[in-house]
């Protein structure tokens, strides 16, 4: 009975530390380049449509803990902050989540007047990474949520600067990677992520994400 006490307690301590040796927590900042595309019927020919393209820079750190060198959990929080100058006719909400003439007291009456809107993007993304490696290659397969608050600062002529807070709202992700490994504690990662703001009613990514960061693991 004691032998296989001591045989159980040997076994449990191996798979523990060999659990330990293969666990790992990484840390790495990234920059990713954030692009939404819109699309508004035509003003003089309700039949056509304008399309818009809005680029952000987005700036965070990754912290993830690794388990069996495959499958990982991952923390990220980010910040973009965008300012753009047009006329009140012309600002909309590139997510078609919000009315800005509404939301930010738009004067309607002088549609050429100019407006400056700001926008900061305060992100939060918890993802489950599979990350198989070959020799000093990696690939990157993940699914995850996204947290996201806005905050909308306007400035217009003739009028009070105001500013509303959306959010945080949840939203699925996903996206796919390539690394290369420089170290067994250090590599670099290059991601291509979709952000599915519409989702449950559309899977069809709105938002898409190239992302750089340099990884290094403790």
């Amino acid at each position: 009975m004691k032998r296989i006490i001591w045989q159980s307690a040997f076994v449990t301590s191996l798979l523990l530390t060999r659990s330990q040796a293969w666990a790992r927590v990484t840390f790495a900042p990234y920059v990713s380049i954030k692009s939404t595309k819109s699309v508004t019927p035509g003003k003089k020919d309700s039949s056509t449509e304008n399309e818009t393209l809005k680029q952000r820079q987005e700036y965070g750190i990754n912290a993830s803990v690794s388990f069996w060198r495959l499958f990982k959990t991952q923390l990220s929080v980010g910040q973009s902050v965008l300012t753009t100058t047009s006329k009140v006719s012309e600002a909309k909400d590139e997510y078609g989540k919000i009315d800005f003439a509404q939301d930010l007291n738009m004067d309607t009456d002088q549609p050429d007047n100019e407006v400056k809107i700001k926008e900061t993007q305060r992100v939060g993304k918890f993802s489950l990474l599979l990350d198989p490696s070959f020799s000093i290659f990696i690939l990157r397969f993940k699914l995850g949520v996204t947290a996201m608050q806005r905050i909308i600062e306007k400035e217009e002529t003739d009028r009070e600067p105001t500013s509303i807070t959306v959010g945080p709202k949840y939203n699925p992700h996903s996206g796919f990677g390539a690394g290369i490994r420089f170290s067994p504690r250090m590599y670099f990662m290059a991601e291509y992520n979709f952000f599915h703001y519409n989702y449950p009613t559309e899977i069809e990514p709105f938002e898409r994400e190239l992302s750089v960061s340099y990884n290094v693991s403790i």
